[in-house]
């Protein structure tokens, strides 16, 4: 009989240590990223933070473009209509360039 109550306090103690270590290392695995989600995720964090850098980048360069486009459409008479509208070549509308 005290043998038979040895072996069940045994038996529960060790379920019990089993149990709390396999929760401990599930926890531990799960930190780490289960199935390798965690690499997937970081990078694609890594390639959304390398896009928007490209999209700062851009809007950049086409501020530059826009900035450029205004200073030579103020050059031009009517802001180039005078082309459109006459014919005219931009050879002709420089002076000493094109008569």
């Amino acid at each position: 009989m005290r043998t038979t109550r040895v072996t069940y306090i045994f038996s529960i103690a060790a379920f019990l240590l089993g149990f709390a270590l396999g929760g401990i290392s599930f926890h531990v695995a799960s930190a780490q990223g289960v199935f390798g989600l965690k690499t997937s995720v970081t990078q694609i964090g890594s390639a959304l933070v390398d896009m928007q850098k490209n999209v700062d980048e851009l809007q950049k360069n086409m501020g530059t473009i826009k900035q450029a486009k205004d200073q030579l459409s103020s050059l031009s008479p009517a802001s180039g209509e005078a082309m459109k509208k006459e014919g005219e070549s931009l050879k002709q509308m420089i002076p000493g360039f094109g008569q």
